[in-house]
């Protein structure tokens, strides 16, 4: 009994860690950059400002996911529960938009450069990549495959099964999906 105790109060812990720090970085890596093109006067173009938005826009997903699931715990609920569907059918639907999203970009920079230039400066382009790479990666990390080993749970599986693990919501859309088809 105690070590089911003390094993949730730790599932708290990481969970609460984890959505805040998603929320942190909502912040934090736009005002980085923003920070970094103001020092170096350079200019930042659509480019930047759509990679910038899109893994914002992932990483407010991710804080989202992180505090129901935190609830789900708290209240010793399931995680897809009635009241939870909502929700939970919203991500499916992000899922997809996320992918559109992160497709028209590449449009959008290509249709760019054909009427002017693709990139306002070189901080552009490598900003905007690094921000694009990241928001692919949150993409996968949330909705499919788990990118982040920091967890010595999450290192033990990797290290048995020598496989990533499927993402907690990927794991939870495949569980109400299944609910729904039952």
């Amino acid at each position: 009994m105690s070590n089911d105790r003390s094993h949730k109060e730790k599932l708290i812990k990481r969970l609460r860690y984890l959505w805040t720090w998603e929320l942190f970085d909502i912040f934090f890596l736009p005002a980085v950059v923003i920070f970094s093109a103001r020092t170096l006067q350079r200019s930042m173009g659509l480019f930047t400002i759509y990679s910038a938005g899109l893994v914002t826009w992932i990483l407010w997903q991710g804080t989202a996911y992180w505090r129901l699931k935190l609830h789900a715990v708290q209240t010793d609920s399931e995680i897809e529960a009635k009241p939870l569907r909502r929700a939970w059918s919203a991500f499916a639907v992000l899922k997809k938009v996320n992918w559109i999203l992160i497709g028209m970009l590449p449009v959008l920079v290509v249709g760019q450069g054909l009427v002017g230039t693709a990139f306002h400066s070189s901080f552009d382009f490598i900003a905007g990549l690094g921000l694009y790479v990241l928001a692919v990666l949150e993409q996968i990390n949330y909705y499919h495959y788990q990118l982040m080993y920091d967890y010595p749970p999450d290192w033990r599986y990797l290290v048995e099964h020598r496989k990533l693990k499927r993402s907690s919501l990927n794991r939870a859309l495949e569980k109400l999906s299944n609910k729904d088809e039952s």
